[in-house]
């Protein structure tokens, strides 16, 4: 389906963004399926030392099994979820965690192995050392944290992912630059205080990227950066799909853009920047001041600088290093946004909601001619989790008021491999 895009940005579109989150239109391209079972979980578990999985186990938890204890994956065991786990989990060198159901953990630490994530995540916290994820599907975590240490891996997003922090950080005892560490997002993705790449990082965004603009102060313990992206010496970063900050952009490494890129905020770079080297252009559309001190299309590619603080659209200040010979202001067409935002589906994507406006209880109707097994997720204007209800086997439910304030809300109803309807909800 085409969806339209706003001609023009407004006030209200970092908040109709966040739809990315709640309505992006995914099935799942890669799934694990849960064969060879040597346990399997059928209800619920509340194992009083939690579940440990080992070499030569590969423990299943069928789609109404509910692990409710601590989960440590180790020494090659297996865990396929196709449940729900809603507990700390500890992936170790050599486990596995392949999951199709719904993760609701408040900490999840994974430290070598496999994790896929081929249904839905929710977690305060992600620890990613010396691994690979890969996400297929829905994420929402407030802070992912990956450490960089002496291994090659990769942290793939195919799906959706929703963050408030995305951050990568090196170990001091790991200086070498030439150990890479790959981010790679072809889907959506959305972080609404700051993304930080470690100067190992090689980022690479082919699908759609915003990052927010709300206030971010790190730790006592790190350094303090009041930029929304920022992007370290040695780092990588190339766009060919949709990207927009919302903030302040920071850029110390080498940064390419295909496209124009609109920051809302003020833009600091002494790195390198460049863009298409013939038959287009690519830059940065600024609302706020810029500073240029490194290199800018110094390789004779065609990068074009819109400021809108500048008499000319050209920069600020700026005191490059050198300024390739295709460097324009305000001339480049190439536009990669607005980022699409989604309108209401009702009647393309084979649902009814009555009443809606939703007074006390709404029915929701949709195609599930086999009885599977389906979860509902609504989202407030902020990409926020609102209400869930899992267990909808049939192909109607009944949506309450409990629990939502008057406004507009955007719901999803999915089963494990694939969305089957999306759409507006309007509460009164």
């Amino acid at each position: 389906m085409n969806t339209p895009l706003l001609p023009n940005y407004t006030p209200l579109k970092n908040q109709l963004l966040l739809l990315l989150i709640a309505l992006a239109l995914f099935s799942t391209n890669s799934f694990g399926q849960c064969t060879n079972c040597t346990s399997t979980l059928s209800g619920t578990s509340l194992l009083p030392n939690g579940k440990i999985v080992e070499a030569g186990e590969v423990f299943c938890i069928n789609s109404g099994g509910h692990l409710k204890r601590g989960l440590v994956i180790k020494n090659g065991g297996t865990v396929c979820n196709n449940g729900t786990i809603s507990c700390h989990i500890d992936i170790k060198e050599g486990g596995s965690l392949i999951n199709n159901g719904t993760i609701d953990s408040e900490f999840i630490y994974h430290r070598g192995g496999t994790f896929i994530n081929n249904g839905f995540i929710e977690s305060q916290d992600m620890f990613v050392d010396d691994a690979n994820f890969n996400n297929y599907n829905l994420v929402n975590i407030y802070k992912i944290t990956i450490q960089i240490n002496d291994t090659i891996n990769a942290f793939n997003n195919a799906g959706v992912l929703s963050s408030t922090i995305f951050q990568s950080i090196q170990t001091q005892h790991y200086d070498s630059v030439y150990l890479r560490y790959d981010i790679i997002n072809s889907g959506e993705m959305y972080v609404s205080e700051k993304l930080q790449n470690s100067s190992r990082v090689d980022f690479e965004n082919s699908g759609k990227l915003f990052i927010g603009d709300a206030f971010y102060v790190q730790d006592s313990s790190y350094y303090y950066f009041n930029a929304n992206f920022q992007h370290s010496t040695h780092a990588t970063f190339k766009n060919t799909g949709q990207m927009e900050v919302a903030g302040n952009f920071m850029n110390y490494g080498d940064f390419y853009t295909e496209c124009m890129i609109p920051v809302g905020g003020n833009m600091t770079s002494s790195g390198s920047i460049t863009g298409p080297l013939a038959n287009s252009c690519g830059g940065f559309n600024i609302a706020g001041h810029s500073y240029f001190v490194g290199y800018l299309g110094a390789d004779y590619s065609y990068i074009d600088i819109c400021d809108a603080g500048s008499p000319n659209g050209g920069f600020d200040q700026q005191a490059t290093e050198e300024i390739g010979p295709h460097v324009t202001f305000c001339s480049c067409n190439n536009d990669c946004g607005p980022i699409e935002v989604f309108e209401d589906f009702e009647g393309t994507n084979h649902y009814s909601l009555y009443p809606n406006p939703l007074s006390e209880t709404s029915v929701l109707k949709f195609y599930n001619p086999v009885a599977s097994f389906h979860t509902l997720v609504i989202y407030d204007m902020y990409g926020r989790v609102a209400k869930t209800q899992q267990g909808v086997f049939g192909d109607q439910l009944t949506i309450n008021k409990e629990g939502l304030k008057r406004g507009i809300y955007f719901f999803k109803i999915a089963s494990t491999y694939n969305i089957k309807a999306t759409g507006k909800l309007m509460v009164n």
